[in-house]
């Protein structure tokens, strides 16, 4: 058992208080291996929700970003989309970050926050985008995806 690692999973309700704080679910930070001090990168998601990444796997984003040429004015303006807004967060003894005010902006997070485990980083969302963005979902175009994953 000492072998397995555990990864983000599941889904947690939150609010941020008003210094702009939410708490990392207790289950997350024990997932978080110590390399990390604590420690996470948060920028813009795809889905206009916000990204959290375990400093090891921020690691991981930088390198494939910088293995593209930044001879292509489109890969330089996706490495800059994705880059510009990464802030390193730690969280304090309570476990809680702080949502920067341009991040918090981009995913119109107000108070109440969705926070999804997504494997390898987590997603914090605003719970309307996320019940918008699941009611709009097509689960049957998921089906040739099923097909390739034993479960």
């Amino acid at each position: 058992m000492n072998n397995v690692k555990l990864r983000f999973s599941g889904e947690y309700l939150n609010t941020l208080d008003a210094k702009n704080r939410m708490n990392i679910p207790a289950k997350f930070r024990k997932v978080l291996d110590p390399i990390n001090d604590r420690t996470f990168v948060i920028t813009r998601g795809f889905d206009q929700c916000l990204t959290l990444y375990p400093i090891y796997e921020w690691n991981i984003v930088e390198q494939q970003l910088a293995s593209l040429s930044s001879l292509r004015n489109r890969n330089r303006n996706f490495v800059r989309s994705i880059v510009r807004y990464a802030s390193y967060v730690q969280y304090d003894r309570q476990g809680r970050i702080v949502i920067p005010d341009n991040l918090k902006a981009y995913s119109k997070i107000d108070k109440d926050v969705v926070i999804i485990g997504m494997i390898s980083k987590i997603e914090i969302w605003n719970p309307d985008k996320i019940d918008k963005y699941d009611s709009e979902l097509n689960i049957d175009e998921f089906d040739d995806l099923a097909d390739d994953i034993s479960f």
